[in-house]
């Protein structure tokens, strides 16, 4: 909780809370991120939690992991750093800032919703744990990374709260390093299920239905 709200309010100027609550849109980003946060941690503790290396890991992909971690971070930071300061903003249509939320909330239920079916399989690291399964039903019946659309919706409605061109930026460098992530985690799946693998994708889509 503290990154989602505490970086924000770092990249907004700690000296002016009062700044940042100001406009309705920020105000409505504090509120949403403690409440979909809290409801988290109540209705799943164990959520988001990662199982730790499994049988298999690609070991590469440890850099794309730092590599999604820092953005998201810059994200989290640049939005309201561009606000505040005005550069690098969209100036003409204050309305952005809502949908934003919206998307902000939409990609935080996804991410998470997608971890909790997962369950004892989730890791943050790309790698198949003893056991390991398909898990094909909920989002996974359409979408074979839910997870991943959450990550981009949900620092895409970030972004879009604070009308940051700079932090839409950062969000396009977020998305060539997941789909090199989504690459190599199809690549090990294929490996460890085969048929059933190549069944999954013949009714599934990576991340966006009828486009990728």
């Amino acid at each position: 909780m503290a990154i989602f709200v505490g970086l924000p309010l770092v990249g907004w100027g700690v000296g002016d809370a009062a700044g940042f609550a100001a406009h309705p849109a920020r105000f409505g980003y504090l509120i949403v991120a403690v409440l979909l946060q809290a409801s988290v941690v109540i209705a799943v503790p164990g959520v988001g939690r990662s199982r730790g290396r499994g049988k298999k890991t690609v070991r590469r992909q440890r850099l794309a992991l730092m590599l999604m971690q820092v953005l998201s971070l810059a994200i989290v930071m640049a939005g309201p750093y561009s606000d505040r300061r005005d550069v690098a903003t969209v100036r003409e249509v204050e309305t952005v800032r809502y949908f934003g939320l919206a998307l902000f909330s939409l990609g935080f239920i996804a991410m998470h919703w997608a971890e909790a079916l997962l369950e004892r399989q989730f890791s943050l690291e790309v790698s198949i744990q003893e056991g390991h399964r398909l898990v094909t039903h909920g989002p996974y019946r359409y979408l074979r990374h839910p997870r991943y659309l959450g990550i981009l919706l949900f620092t895409l409605g970030i972004s879009l709260v604070f009308r940051s061109w700079l932090a839409l930026l950062l969000v396009a460098a977020m998305t060539i390093v997941l789909v090199w992530r989504i690459h190599d985690e199809e690549a090990l799946m294929r490996r460890e299920f085969g048929s059933e693998w190549e069944a999954y994708t013949q009714r599934s889509w990576r991340i966006i239905p009828f486009v990728y």
